[in-house]
């Protein structure tokens, strides 16, 4: 199919439940005659239809033809789902934005490369474009997604050498003129973002709890910090394992506050802090596209001097503008195991705690030619070992936030009672179950071995309802 695809110019979507995608076929010479009939010579199966939107081929089954089940939906939303891989060698791509970026609606995939979007049945006509670092952007008619999770295939995006204007780059100034120029690249007005939050604590790779969210986001503008920004809780669920045995309970506090605070652009960690330049190394890794811009991926790390343990990772920086639109950085790995004192708020005499990984992923989202943030993730791996028993157990803490929707129209400040508290655990939060939870919500697809783990794990439920 791919190799049809890339002859006629055109994108093929379909279910691996109508077309039998690993079905081997001979050898076939097809010069100047239609495209349906090799199709059908291809397919073999008379009941596989198609659809036509642009340079998009959708085959789909008569007996599940999308355009009646999207009229089946309810009257305010229709729903959209796919599954986002690598062309080259199908491999699922996390954290691909997903949205019509002109009114800043969106979601993202989870690491399986699966992403589910409701959309406003005002906008069943648009084009949902998905994007992700290092690919070629595609633009997919919404009413190719409806109800079904498609495979969409993203080309990797190669720059050409005869595209790049090669110079001697200094990464150092580079890093530096970006936040120099934070105030002409992203949101300079209050704005408020609706967001998917969720977390969770797995034990030895088995899932202990888990937490998600629907919550508004009040941010202030990017050239001040993050003290005043705010979260209101819209709506909440959470699930924890049944009949649990086991006598130590490891929790993750301020998560929500984590991903205010993770906003790199609004609140500067040390390797964007000019303050704190001289103890890292920066150096230009590479070019690679995003949403169809050229941007620099400059690699930083801690001298090998300093033995406090700071970061290292990955920026990345617009080649035009100097926006960063992405960050991926984790702990110095040699060094992480100092944090102890840092991440471990409470612990008995005991319980010995090692930090054995720290990692974060940040991407932002461009809205009328200014910036702001759109994806948060952070991973911390420890293990722990318990007076009584010898053998450690690892621990893996999750949090992940990502805007679906920004408001910059008659924003304010949310009242004092109904924001949440910082420091908040927020699976000790209790609420009534809300049965129809997710009827208006986006949200990030389960993983598929969290989607298993959660069917054996207990729910505890809860309602919160917007005033």
């Amino acid at each position: 199919m791919n190799q049809i695809g890339d002859r006629a110019n055109c994108f093929f979507i379909y279910d691996s439940r109508d077309v039998e995608s690993n079905r081997r076929v001979k050898s076939i010479n097809w010069n100047n005659r239609p495209l349906y009939k090799l199709l059908n010579k291809v397919i073999d199966d008379s009941l596989v239809k198609y659809r036509v939107l642009g340079k998009h081929i959708l085959l789909y089954k008569s007996e599940r033809n999308p355009k009646s089940i999207a009229t089946q939906s309810d009257e305010t939303y229709i729903h959209l789902s796919g599954r986002i891989l690598d062309r080259e060698n199908s491999s699922p791509l996390a954290f691909a934005t997903v949205g019509i970026p002109s009114i800043a609606l969106g979601t993202v995939s989870n690491q399986d490369g699966v992403f589910t979007l409701r959309l406003p049945k005002t906008f069943e006509d648009s084009s949902i474009l998905i994007s992700h670092i290092g690919y070629e952007p595609q633009l997919v008619p919404a009413a190719m997604l409806t109800e079904k999770n498609h495979p969409i295939y993203l080309q990797p995006k190669y720059i050409p050498i005869q595209e790049i204007v090669v110079r001697n780059l200094d990464a150092r100034a580079t890093v530096g003129t970006a936040i120099e120029r934070k105030n002409h690249n992203y949101f300079q007005q209050n704005f408020q973002i609706t967001a998917f939050y969720r977390e969770g604590v797995t034990r030895n790779h088995t899932l202990l709890s888990y937490s998600e969210a629907v919550v508004k986001i009040f941010k202030t503008a990017y050239n001040l910090g993050t003290d005043f920004d705010q979260v209101k809780l819209i709506r909440f669920r959470k699930m924890e394992q049944a009949n649990r045995t086991d006598t130590l309970e490891v929790k993750l506090q301020a998560g929500i506050n984590g991903t205010l605070d993770l906003d790199i652009v609004k609140n500067l960690p040390d390797f964007l802090d000019p303050q704190y330049n001289d103890y890292y190394n920066y150096h230009r890794n590479d070019i690679v596209s995003i949403d169809g811009k050229s941007v620099y991926v400059i690699a930083f790390e801690q001298k090998p001097g300093v033995t406090s343990p700071l970061f290292s990772g990955l920026l990345y920086i617009n080649t035009e503008n100097l926006a960063i639109i992405a960050a991926e950085f984790e702990i110095n790995p040699k060094w992480v195991e100092k944090t102890a004192s840092q991440l471990v708020v409470r612990r008995d005499r005991g319980i010995r705690v090692t930090p054995q990984r720290v990692k974060y992923w940040i991407r932002y989202q461009e809205h009328n030619q200014q910036h702001y943030v759109k994806h948060i993730r952070g991973e911390i791996d420890i293990r722990v070992r318990t007076r009584y028993w010898p053998i450690p157990n690892s621990y893996n803490l999750f949090f992940e936030c990502v805007g679906l929707q920004v408001d910059t129209l008659n924003v304010e400040r949310f009242a004092r009672s109904e924001t949440l508290k910082p420091n908040i655990v927020f699976a000790d939060s209790n609420f009534e179950y809300d049965s129809d939870f997710w009827m208006d919500m986006n949200y990030i697809e389960p993983e598929e071995n969290l989607l298993k783990a959660l069917s054996r794990i207990t729910p505890k439920i809860e309602k919160l309802t917007e005033n």
